[in-house]
């Protein structure tokens, strides 16, 4: 960092400073971390709505990410996660079941006995998230898609799906 970016940041520093005193304590902290990217960038980023997905964000459902930020849920939450990370990559086609118990013995999440039951059973606001799609296979409904870009935050993958074995 050269000596003039530095000098902007104290200033903003300085600045955000001023205006956080003026402030009840109680809420200093939230008023800073509200700033922070002012302090950082020179401009002001609202915060995110935590009821969407970030609009400068990547929608690609990134495995890792949403392993770690949803895979300590219910096993039949875990299911859905694994179903939005195939929707991520290859959006509404066909998933197997044998997909789905591979996918949870690699990445350590524990689903049902049968997560075909629970792909049968799963719903939204009373409408189906998942329509059978042949033997053993599962695509999501138009409900369902949304409910994976929503819950998930991902978007609609257009990959060509894997052969089967």
């Amino acid at each position: 960092m050269d000596k003039k970016a530095f000098s902007e940041i104290q200033e903003r520093l300085l600045e955000v400073n001023g205006v956080i005193a003026k402030l009840d304590p109680s809420i200093r902290i939230a008023a800073f971390d509200f700033l922070k990217p002012y302090i950082s960038t020179s401009k002001f980023i609202p915060p995110p709505d935590p009821q969407k997905p970030p609009v400068g964000e990547p929608r690609s459902g990134d495995e890792g990410e949403l392993i770690q930020k949803h895979g300590d849920g219910k096993p039949h939450e875990n299911v859905n996660l694994l179903a939005a990370i195939w929707f991520s990559k290859y959006g509404a086609s066909p998933f197997s079941i044998v997909y789905i118990r591979e996918k949870a013995n690699s990445t350590g999440l524990t689903i049902p006995d049968r997560p075909s039951m629970t792909l049968k059973q799963a719903k939204e606001k009373g409408k189906n998230l998942y329509v059978a799609a042949g033997r053993g296979l599962f695509k999501p409904t138009v409900v369902g898609e949304g409910f994976l870009k929503t819950t998930y935050g991902v978007g609609k993958g257009t990959k060509a799906p894997p052969a089967e074995k």
